[in-house]
């Protein structure tokens, strides 16, 4: 994966609604870099395992301030859509 794209920190340290979507939003870009270049990695986060690449954009994302379960979790989430945008392209 890439190491261009760096990954905002949470709007605060604490919890807040819309924490999640923020995670999301954050880790977009590098998600979508990961999947032109490694689909491995993207089938292995839709069925919620984690990579050594996976593992190492969540780490990232923790020094970004965000909790890595949230980040796991925003990894698995960007995945799915990746592929069901995909599959909406074929169909």
């Amino acid at each position: 994966m890439e190491d261009s794209h760096a990954i905002s920190p949470p709007q605060q340290s604490s919890d807040y609604p819309g924490r999640q979507a923020d995670c999301m939003a954050a880790l977009r870009p590098a998600v979508s870099d990961m999947a032109a270049t490694s689909q491995d990695s993207i089938v292995a986060a839709m069925g919620g395992e984690m990579t050594d690449e996976l593992r190492d954009l969540a780490h990232k994302a923790e020094d970004a301030g965000w909790t890595f379960e949230e980040a796991s979790a925003a990894i698995e989430a960007l995945a799915r859509e990746y592929e069901g945008a995909k599959a909406t392209i074929f169909d």
